[in-house]
């Protein structure tokens, strides 16, 4: 219960912070030397903190955990792994100036790259940087940043690449992907999967994404071994290959967010093309999660998609006026909160298992203790 009462107060304080942080007209950035400017900065500042102190301090919190203490050790000491040479190489150098196996440290650096990826993502793009933060709480993301924290950095990193490919700086995008990717090898499908949104869909488009579509369900062996060519680690590990299951709390998600998109198409959409952009990633990842759920990973790939959700949610009602955007945005808040309570419960479980919350600040013993040879030994 402990658990459930910290993260409902982290998330009230980050929406609340976040709320009082604005964009002039057009998403443009106030200049540091206005009023709204320092306000800005000492919220965005306040924000960080209440997101990386809590994933700081945590201990034995995340349903890989135990499981990363390893993965640390094995880059340490340059035993056989699959990780990526970002996650090798920041892990190693800690390790090596420390002289000691302090995991504490190389999580609370995880998730100080983290939250800070994320922020500036949803800073640099949002119209409404309250109902993002909200969205971003609610679906659950910050809370899995407590797991697999390779694999968050480099979404987080993506989110903040989404904005260089809508304002045309495509090295700076590139660059961005191949950063995440050093964290997360799979990250390198974004450099197909955001230009190819960001062009202008016609009917053949369509067709082809539909045939794709259809593709995936009548080829799925092929694709898994098109998948092993890509991916050889996975060649012995028949059982992971075969508990892919279709995500319906996804499909369900892209479906409403698809849905709200297509009837708001002609007054919003059509006229934006950044939000056209985030709606056209979610298409993408509809037809992922619905056509291709037998990939290892589709989850996380759909999530380098859908993400942009909770940025072309808020997109939308800053795009209406009036009392349209008041009920929307009300409804909105009320499927996140519901949604919220959801992943709540569904928290405890083996699956997401961020509950319950535990810290080191109460772990017997002290912080030189909490070493890999003293915790696996």
């Amino acid at each position: 219960m402990f658990g459930v009462i910290l993260y409902i107060m982290i998330s009230i304080a980050a929406v609340m912070i976040a709320g009082k942080v604005k964009n002039s007209a057009g998403y443009a950035h106030y200049p540091a030397g206005t009023r709204q400017g320092y306000i800005n900065i000492i919220c965005l500042t306040a924000l960080f903190f209440v997101l990386f102190i809590p994933s700081a301090l945590r201990i034995h919190t995340g349903n890989d955990y135990f499981t990363y203490i390893i993965r640390f050790h094995d880059a340490y000491t340059g035993n056989h792994i699959v990780t990526e040479p970002g996650f090798n190489l920041i892990v190693k150098a800690v390790y090596t100036f420390l002289d000691k196996e302090i995991f504490l440290l190389i999580f609370a650096i995880f998730a100080f790259l983290t939250v800070f990826a994320f922020i500036r993502g949803m800073y640099l793009q949002s119209s409404d940087l309250g109902l993002t933060v909200f969205l971003f709480m609610a679906f659950g993301l910050y809370f899995q940043t407590y797991n697999t924290v390779r694999y968050y950095l480099a979404l987080g990193i993506l989110l903040w690449s989404m904005y260089h490919v809508t304002k045309g700086n495509y090295v700076k995008f590139v660059l961005l992907v191949l950063l995440a990717a050093m964290f997360h090898k799979t990250a390198i499908c974004a450099l197909v999967f955001y230009p190819f949104c960001r062009l202008k869909w016609n009917r053949i488009t369509l067709a082809i994404l539909t045939l794709g579509g259809i593709s995936g369900l009548l080829f799925k062996d092929a694709y898994l071994a098109l998948f092993l060519k890509l991916y050889p680690s996975y060649v012995n590990e028949e059982d992971y290959l075969s508990s892919g299951s279709i995500s319906w709390v996804n499909i369900l998600r892209c479906v409403a967010v698809l849905a709200l998109g297509i009837y708001l198409y002609g007054p919003v959409i059509k006229k934006n093309a950044t939000l056209a952009f985030y709606m056209k990633l979610n298409a993408l990842a509809l037809i992922f999660y619905g056509c291709f759920c037998f990939v290892p990973f589709a989850s996380r790939i759909g999530y380098y998609m859908n993400i942009s959700q909770i940025l072309l949610l808020p997109g939308i009602c800053t795009s209406l006026e009036g009392k349209k955007k008041k009920i929307l945005t009300a409804l909105i808040m009320a499927a996140g909160t519901v949604y919220f309570a959801f992943f709540l419960y569904k928290a405890f479980g083996d699956v997401v298992r961020v509950l319950p919350y535990s810290t080191w600040m109460n772990y017997p013993g002290s912080m030189d203790g909490l070493s890999y040879v003293k915790v696996t030994g």
